[in-house]
């Protein structure tokens, strides 16, 4: 996780039209699942953008989605990718009704580039109020993946250099 919204005091204006809130209110609704504490809530008419190195994967809790919002991944040398209402789950039309407790508009939301273009950031919005996001993440090798991978790499790298000796017999 690269982001949570726990830093920021309750109400704390962290971008356009954007705040961050820890309850319940007219202007948000905690995420259901995978959330605590502070949330982001983008309202009617806001935005909140993140950039970040380039990854496979990117992954944020997601609450009580609806048809006005927008999601737009940002990718590495291509267009970007807009998602609406429930295309942001995968199921358009449906599962975007604003459902404060189903799991099908609450919830752990990833994307995966499928060896497609890296994605680099994402952007946030809302027509009205107001789209809830939490606990933003993308994938990041673990330390001793790359160990692993430097090990072999040396590894195949000493089998390539070491020398083969010939053996030759004679007959007495």
């Amino acid at each position: 996780m690269f982001q949570t919204f726990d830093s920021y005091a309750a109400g704390a204006l962290i971008g356009a039209n954007t705040y961050a809130l820890n309850s319940n209110s007219g202007n948000g609704a905690a995420p259901a699942f995978g959330s605590s504490g502070n949330y982001a809530s983008v309202l009617g008419g806001g935005s909140y953008t993140v950039n970040f190195g380039a990854t496979s994967v990117f992954s944020f809790v997601l609450g009580s989605l609806d048809t006005y919002n927008t999601l737009v991944l940002h990718l590495q040398g291509a267009p970007d990718v807009t998602y609406n209402g429930g295309e942001i789950v995968g199921y358009p039309g449906l599962f975007d009704s604003g459902n404060q407790s189903i799991p099908q508009t609450n919830g752990v939301v990833s994307y995966n580039a499928n060896g497609g273009p890296l994605i680099v950031g994402a952007t946030f919005s809302s027509s009205a109020n107001s789209m809830e996001f939490d606990n933003l993440a993308r994938a990041v090798p673990e330390p001793a993946t790359w160990a692993l991978m430097i090990l072999g790499f040396g590894v195949v790298g000493g089998m390539m250099r070491r020398r083969r000796t010939a053996v030759s017999y004679s007959a007495a």
